[in-house]
């Protein structure tokens, strides 16, 4: 085959990739599931593309920076997506803790006098 096919079908399954990530992202309830749908087009879709770079170039300087931002994106991605998913728990802990201080005044709360006795 050749190399200008090869770099057409490595496209289109990198165009794949992303298309099917972002279907995922909007059927997929809740962030941490949607997290999920990111490494595809991160790591897969770049590696086709660097392929398809290294397809079209030969070995040479843009099949080199190619390769060098595919494992920027391999060993960030990780490490942005638990990143992304620590900073949403903390957030939703911090609002459920304001929640708790308003609506903690307002409560009737009970007095040890008030406390219905419990029978034995």
């Amino acid at each position: 085959m050749p190399a200008g096919i090869w770099v057409i079908l490595l496209l289109c399954f990198a165009l794949a990739i992303c298309a099917f990530s972002c279907l995922g992202l909007m059927v997929m309830k809740g962030v941490y599931r949607k997290l999920h749908y990111l490494a595809p087009p991160a790591v897969l879709g770049c590696a086709a593309v660097a392929a398809a770079i290294a397809v079209q170039e030969g070995l040479g300087a843009p099949t080199i920076k190619a390769g060098l931002v595919l494992l920027v994106l391999v060993i960030g991605n990780p490490v942005i997506t638990f990143a992304a998913a620590r900073a949403h728990y903390l957030r939703e802990a911090h609002r459920k803790r304001l929640q708790e201080e308003v609506s903690g005044p307002n409560r009737e709360r009970e007095t040890p006098e008030q406390a219905t006795p419990v029978e034995e």
